[in-house]
């Protein structure tokens, strides 16, 4: 039996899957599977992995029709034979050290639910200025805390860059289906029931930028269900507490949040437009919701609040 499964969902993937495979198949851990869900494809893809799979025994082939990113990865999770599932997508590469490294840190730390790596894009002259920003702040993430304490950001953890815990998986309800982005919805439920995550400090994936890619077209990860999913995740991960939290911020941004906190019933936000902090600011109430989407922002507050005594997701958090 095979010690990891590697859950790669496809749709519609040809021009890329031959390569992306290929840099699995390279691997220097070599007890895994991988479970490739055809998610509907219409270019052949299918097709493909069924030519592929006839060649390299570790390749298992599921053809479904399409439903989506988190009904493949369901689908996937459900054939895996392995107690371990790692993620990688079907445009992206894995570095050939990547499995063997994972693996060996969760067997050193059996405490970690989830362990990542930093990631580069390529080609890098299809990546724009706002997914550079993002590889530096994901990659600068390395540790638990750091990672939980900006979930409600954006993606602490590349999805594609994954290796869990299956029992984890299951027990956080697995990938599902709300019409917003799967991963960071897995994270914060993960988060929610104590999970802790981990990151290599090598980039060990590559993550393909091309327009076709779902993080570019896929309405899932639109800006409106991006926000529901972090309301969502400030419930989850904050429980009661900050029903009514005070809000800082400046932008379009600090008036969505408090639209809706407005609209989901609670007592009426408060409301302060600041974009620095200043020696003598003092919070007018607290807990503080901080709306901030700029990580330098975030560390200046951040400092200034801890240099006050206050505490971290208990006192004050961090949205986007």
């Amino acid at each position: 039996m095979p010690k990891v499964s590697v859950l790669v969902p496809v749709r519609d993937a040809a021009p890329w899957l031959e390569a992306s495979l290929a840099s699995l198949w390279r691997q220097r851990f070599a007890e895994f599977e991988v479970v490739a869900v055809d998610d509907g494809s219409t270019d052949g893809s299918g097709a493909l992995l069924d030519r592929i799979a006839r060649e390299e025994p570790r390749l298992r082939v599921l053809h479904t029709r399409a439903r989506g990113l988190p009904r493949a990865l369901a689908a996937a999770l459900a054939a895996a034979r392995a107690p371990l599932v790692a993620r990688h997508d079907a445009d992206d590469l894995s570095h050939r050290d990547r499995l063997a490294l994972q693996t060996a840190f969760l067997a050193r730390h059996p405490e970690v639910a989830v362990v990542g790596c930093r990631v580069r894009l390529f080609p890098a002259a299809a990546a724009g200025a706002g997914m550079r920003r993002w590889v530096r702040w994901h990659n600068g993430l390395l540790d638990h805390d750091a990672m939980r304490r900006d979930a409600l950001v954006d993606s602490p953890l590349c999805h594609g860059t994954a290796l869990a815990r299956r029992a984890w998986i299951e027990r956080a309800g697995g990938w599902t289906e709300r019409g917003w982005p799967e991963d960071v919805d897995l994270w914060i439920r993960l988060f929610a029931r104590g999970a802790r995550f981990a990151k290599l400090p090598r980039v060990l994936y590559g993550w393909r930028q091309h327009p076709g890619s779902a993080t570019r077209r896929d309405p899932r990860y639109g800006p409106e269900r991006f926000a529901a999913l972090r309301r969502e995740g400030l419930r989850r991960l904050h429980g009661r507490r900050f029903r009514a939290p005070h809000l800082v911020g400046v932008g379009a941004s600090l008036e969505a949040w408090r639209r809706a906190l407005a609209a989901a019933g609670g007592p009426p936000a408060s409301v302060t437009r600041q974009g620095r902090p200043h020696a003598r600011w003092r919070p007018p109430g607290l807990p503080l919701l901080l709306v901030f989407g700029a990580a330098p922002a975030r560390e200046r507050w951040r400092g200034h609040l801890a240099s006050a005594g206050l505490q971290e997701g208990g006192d004050f958090a961090f949205v986007a």
